[in-house]
């Protein structure tokens, strides 16, 4: 009986192991020249049949005078469902977003409050059959680091409070900045976020439903609209990844932005 009791206890441990091992984390500072704007740090786990992907994020320097965000975004996909919540205080106020996304489905806001919106903007057809949540598409970018292929294509991003479109692609421009790193697989996934198409909750009266792009965009959501995701204008994110490398293959970040270039370096090597 000793032996059996051992037995279990060897194999338990195992699979304990196995399952912290399962769990990947990476983390990044974002500056704007010298300066530190916000820390993020990534998690991701393969358990089972069920993903899990999550960032944690918060605004730091002077960003935060403006924009005093602490927030946690959650991503857990089991086959075709992706179950997406951000939770978060801003300038002290506490929100969250819980939104269920099926594929062919309108996604269903099961939970929403947020500091500068009274209600979330409804999902509709046809828009609302091929939307993704904003932690989906980054898990997909993420995931790009170990099938390039991954980093291809338009998508209709919803998360709750606003709806923009996203087009991803595989830039070739690497190749001419870092030739001597070429060999260690490096390349870049381009995001570019489109500013005619952003809509949020106070212009969803307006505006169409057909998913076409209309000149006049949403308000700015912040005063510091010029390093703001969201804004009248594109928004460009180039993501660096290394091939062959799971969630530190993700190895900086860079934001175009209006006031100049916001980058975000890993903090550690690609294994």
């Amino acid at each position: 009986m000793r032996f059996v009791v051992r037995g279990v206890s060897a194999l338990l441990l195992t699979l304990l192991a196995s399952a912290v091992a399962a769990v990947e984390t990476l983390e990044m500072n974002l500056r704007w020249n010298f300066v530190k704007l916000a820390s993020v740090t990534f998690y991701a786990e393969q358990k089972d049949n069920q993903q899990r992907f999550e960032i944690i994020g918060k605004t730091a320097g002077p960003l935060r005078l403006v924009k005093n965000y602490d927030g946690r975004g959650l991503l857990l996909r089991a086959g075709t469902v992706d179950n997406y919540t951000l939770e978060g205080t801003d300038g002290g106020v506490a929100e969250i977003r819980n939104i269920v996304f099926e594929q062919g489905k309108l996604p269903k806001v099961l939970a929403f409050k947020d500091n500068g919106a009274p209600r979330h903007l409804e999902p509709v057809p046809p828009w609302g059959a091929r939307a993704v949540s904003p932690m989906a598409l980054m898990y997909q970018v993420v995931k790009s680091a170990e099938q390039p292929k991954l980093c291809d294509g338009t998508y209709l991003v919803y998360d709750g409070k606003r709806r923009y479109e996203v087009s991803l692609k595989v830039s070739e421009t690497l190749a001419a900045e870092r030739a001597d790193q070429v060999s260690d697989g490096l390349f870049i996934c381009t995001a570019k976020l489109s500013g005619a198409t952003l809509r949020s909750v106070g212009d969803a009266e307006s505006m169409a439903d057909d998913g076409s792009n209309v000149a006049n965009a949403a308000e700015e959501i912040a005063d510091m609209r010029q390093v703001w995701l969201f804004g009248r204008s594109d928004r460009r994110m180039d993501f660096i990844l290394q091939q062959g490398c799971p969630l530190n293959g993700l190895r900086e970040m860079r934001i175009q932005s209006p006031l100049g270039k916001i980058v975000g370096k890993a903090i550690g090597e690609c294994s």
